[in-house]
């Protein structure tokens, strides 16, 4: 677990900031950066995923938190689509 990009998912929640990240799936496939807007978390102390809205794909997505590479807060703000549960 990666408490940093817990934190920075955390910020990025509560103040409502896009989030830009590095995810790389499954099968390995890395698309690079990617901007996303944080509404929950959910997992038990090892296992946690993130469901955000992914703005280039129009939709929600689940990122499993240890396959985020990289995570940066951008300067833009969102306002949410669904309730953000992130506290």
């Amino acid at each position: 677990m990666n408490y940093t990009t817990l934190e920075t998912i955390k910020k990025a929640g509560r103040s409502r900031i896009i989030l830009r990240i590095i995810y790389t799936e499954k099968d390995g496939v890395n698309e690079g950066w990617r901007h996303i807007e944080p509404y929950s978390l959910s997992g038990d102390g090892n296992n946690y995923a993130l469901f955000a809205w992914d703005i280039e794909k129009g939709g929600i997505r689940r990122f499993t938190l240890s396959r985020i590479d990289d995570v940066e807060l951008t300067a833009k703000t969102f306002i949410p689509r669904y309730p953000v549960e992130i506290l």
